[in-house]
């Protein structure tokens, strides 16, 4: 078989402030060719891409490494490395067979050969410092699915990043009992659609903000007593109406500080607040970031603010995730929405601007379908 293109999406300019730009801070690359029946493998098997999950942590990546933070930087002039679905089309390694299809981090090219590595994916987040944890290392894993009960995009969402982000950050930090009221931004999306889910389960009341009415009505669907519309409605006359709350889900979203300072004023003695995500505020100078006027109520409220990743927590909560959510998901008790928002390889570069600025302008996580199972 003669070889064939293998696009990829190369990291070439580091990002100092606000969103990158496609062509400056990262390129499609179409260069490159693969001959997918005689490339070496060394011990090691070949994936074909099929579905990419362009996420928040993308942007904190193409920092400069001198800057310090909770994860590696991109390598410049490589391919960038992110969430994905994948399916396996030669393999030398007997634990991975032709035909599987597994999700994680891998580079975002048409083809690659991953390495024969053993134990990469370890959670020790005692040995972690700022700016040491290798999202590389999250190796791949296989889809836990044989018969193709699911929709690949799941694994992008309910049952990936997003769904064990909002997992383990519930049973980890919220920790929410049956009659209290949890306050979740961006509630529309990935993570917090989720989130809102989990807390329904366990009998919470729930208050959740989205930036349109259309949002706004998906919230409604999941159960949601108080879904609103921050654009319409501000945070601070919502909950002073609706609150008191006893936790905070805060989500990246562009009015996330402005949340944050409406829950405090609005928490009752000893609330629990989950932070995870950052990429509103990244993307404006610091001139321009809301400044908070309730942070006096952290200490006069004893309130609980925590910020985390994923792995903080999977060591406690990973295999729980993997017993529970699936199961629930196949019961119909769990759902999930995905957003197509391209379709092709040279769709990437924009939809990953699309992702970061929330450009996409629909609920769920937003998926690219770059190729066919």
């Amino acid at each position: 078989m003669a070889p064939i293109a293998n696009p990829r999406v190369v990291f070439i300019e580091r990002l100092t402030s606000g969103l990158p730009v496609a062509g400056k801070h990262f390129v499609l690359d179409t260069s490159r060719t693969i001959d997918i029946e005689n490339v070496p493998l060394n011990g090691g098997y070949l994936t074909k891409t099929l579905v990419l999950s362009p996420e928040p942590a993308m942007r904190e990546r193409m920092r400069d490494p001198s800057v310090p933070s909770y994860t590696t930087t991109y390598t410049l002039g490589a391919s960038i490395v992110a969430f994905a679905v994948v399916v396996v089309v030669r393999s030398e390694k007997e634990s991975i067979k032709v035909g599987e299809y597994m999700y994680g981090q891998t580079p975002w090219e048409g083809y690659t050969v991953q390495p024969y590595t053993e134990g990469r994916i370890t959670f020790k987040p005692e040995e972690w410092a700022p700016g040491t944890f290798d999202m590389d290392s999250l190796a791949l894993q296989v889809v836990p699915d044989p018969k193709g009960t699911y929709p690949l995009s799941k694994y992008t969402n309910i049952m990936g990043t997003p769904g064990l982000t909002a997992f383990v950050g519930m049973e980890g930090i919220i920790e929410g009992k049956e009659g209290e009221t949890l306050f979740v931004s961006s509630g529309a999306s990935g993570v917090g659609s989720l989130v809102i889910q989990l807390a329904k389960m366990n009998g919470l009341r729930v208050i959740a903000s989205a930036g349109s009415d259309a949002k706004v009505e998906y919230m409604r669907s999941l159960g949601v007593e108080v879904p609103f519309n921050y654009n319409k409605e501000s945070y601070e006359s919502v909950l002073s109406k609706h609150g008191p709350i006893h936790a905070f889900w805060v989500l990246q979203d562009n009015v996330g500080a402005e949340a944050l300072d409406a829950a405090l004023d609005a928490s009752v003695a000893h609330g629990r607040f989950a932070i995870c995500g950052t990429v509103a505020t990244d993307n404006v100078q610091f001139e321009e970031r809301y400044r908070l006027k309730n942070a006096f109520q952290i200490m006069k409220k004893r309130i609980t603010i925590r910020g985390f990743i994923v792995p903080d927590l999977i060591p406690q909560f990973g295999g729980q995730f993997f017993q529970e959510v699936p199961a629930l998901v196949a019961q119909g008790k769990l759902q999930s929405e995905e957003t197509i928002i391209g379709e092709k390889w040279e769709d990437v570069p924009e939809a990953i601007i699309k992702m970061m600025s929330s450009g996409h302008g629909h609920a769920g996580k937003p998926v690219i379908l770059v190729a066919q199972q």
